[in-house]
């Protein structure tokens, strides 16, 4: 099902930049104001000027940070600092991190992946995304024919066919490697090896394949093939835009890690928000709990309560009945605390419904506990909901049902670093 193709990597020669350190950065749509600015400031060819360049107070359409980051492409191309591989491959990324005195490390292969329309069911998205990156992102995609960015997709390899390859290569010195700033190392190795690209495809070629981070990226990259089949009237699949820069991960590594995002609301009017819990004890039992220790006691309840905290106390939201009858999506899906209280709470208590979300009028996401905590407690957010790690065969189960959680509901950790090979359309 799904097709994949080497392509030649566009990779820093280390010779002129020094430490790849220095010039990589995180992928755009994680990178805050402040580390946008961190980033420019730390080399002059740091990967942030490609993906998320500055914007200047006379950008028009002609001048802008789009059409700035394909000259800074092109003049580092041409100056040979980066430098384009001699020969298709395919390439093995690794993340290896420490967290609570134990080492993480997560295995996956960059290709190119045939970009499919989500109802071919061959590349499936598994949570719904935010309206305003993806006008920016094509932006870019005009301007550069490039991915900069690569989507971080799951297979299914319960058996580890592909393992031992993956392990063999990274067995070895790596052509490139780099360390971020929350201390993951970051390794690159190349696989131009004809036949095992061979075998690499075949085994994937009756595989789905579930983004896990980058739906954004693949939407953008589909909205983009479109418009150039109407521009060139080509539509055999064999184009450059008929494929994405991708890192797929089998989703039975044993280290893979998903990280809840909470929701911070607010904007609501001051008596809906304050009779909240009163109102929701018709389907949950609401169980007053201590601020400070609320997702340990979330967790206590094997994933099936909600954290709610608000300047007058702090509660553990558990459902009475059944949900899947109330949300009525499959069983995968409908007992997800996240899918309970989109539905239940936000939308049906709250008014919240799925325009408001994707505008982000009333909620705020935050995968920091201490923040989303400081916040509401300050004021600044009526209330934040705290949610459970969501396991990664259930993100696989969820795109198979061919549902989508909502958006912001998985964050992979850690996240693809951008700069250790770029793809040329």
């Amino acid at each position: 099902m799904a097709i994949i193709r080497p392509f030649r990597g566009v990779r820093y020669d280390p010779s002129l930049v020094g430490n790849l350190s220095d010039v990589v950065s995180p992928p755009y749509d994680v990178i805050s104001p402040a580390d946008r600015a961190y980033y420019h400031r730390k080399h002059p060819c740091n990967f942030v000027r490609l993906v998320l360049g500055e914007d200047l107070p006379d950008d028009d359409d002609r001048e802008n940070r789009f059409t700035r980051a394909k000259r800074y492409m092109d003049d580092w191309i041409g100056r040979g600092i980066l430098k384009e591989d001699p020969a298709p491959a395919i390439y093995v990324y690794e993340q290896e991190y420490s967290k609570k005195g134990r080492t993480f490390v997560i295995r996956g292969l960059t290709v190119l992946v045939k970009i499919e329309d989500y109802d071919k069911r061959v590349v499936l998205p598994h949570e719904n995304t935010l309206a305003k990156p993806k006008s920016e992102l094509i932006r870019l995609m005009r301007a550069a024919r490039a991915n900069f960015d690569s989507i971080y997709g799951l297979y299914r390899d319960p058996e580890h066919v592909l393992t031992p390859i993956l392990d063999e290569r990274a067995s070895t010195p790596p052509v490139a490697e780099a360390c971020d700033k929350d201390a993951v190392r970051h390794r690159l190795w190349i696989v131009d090896d004809a036949e095992l690209i061979r075998q690499t495809a075949a085994f994937l070629a009756d595989r789905e394949i579930v983004i896990a981070d980058g739906h954004h990226r693949y939407e953008t990259s589909l909205a983009y093939r479109n418009e150039a089949r109407a521009l060139d009237g080509s539509a055999d699949g064999g184009q450059p835009y008929d494929y994405v820069l991708m890192t797929i991960v089998n989703v039975y590594g044993k280290d893979m890690t998903i990280f809840p995002t909470h929701r911070m609301v607010r904007n609501l009017p001051d008596g809906l928000a304050s009779g909240l819990p009163a109102r929701l004890s018709d389907r949950f039992h609401v169980e007053p709990a201590g601020s400070d220790n609320l997702t340990e006691a979330m967790a206590a309840r094997d994933g099936k309560a909600i954290g709610l905290l608000t300047k007058a106390g702090a509660y553990l939201l558990t459902p009475k009945v059944d949900t899947q009858p109330l949300i009525g999506k499959p069983r995968a899906l409908s007992e997800l605390d996240l899918a309970i209280l989109h539905k239940l709470i936000l939308e049906d208590a709250l008014g919240i419904d799925e325009a408001k979300l994707k505008n982000q009028t009333n909620v705020v996401y935050t995968r920091d506990e201490r923040e989303a905590a400081a916040r509401t407690m300050a004021g600044e957010f009526q209330m934040v909901f705290f949610l459970n790690p969501i396991k990664v065969e259930t993100v696989l189960e969820v795109a198979r049902a061919g549902e989508k959680m909502p958006q912001k509901a998985t964050y992979f950790y850690p996240k693809l670093i951008s700069g250790l090979a770029l793809r040329r359309m």
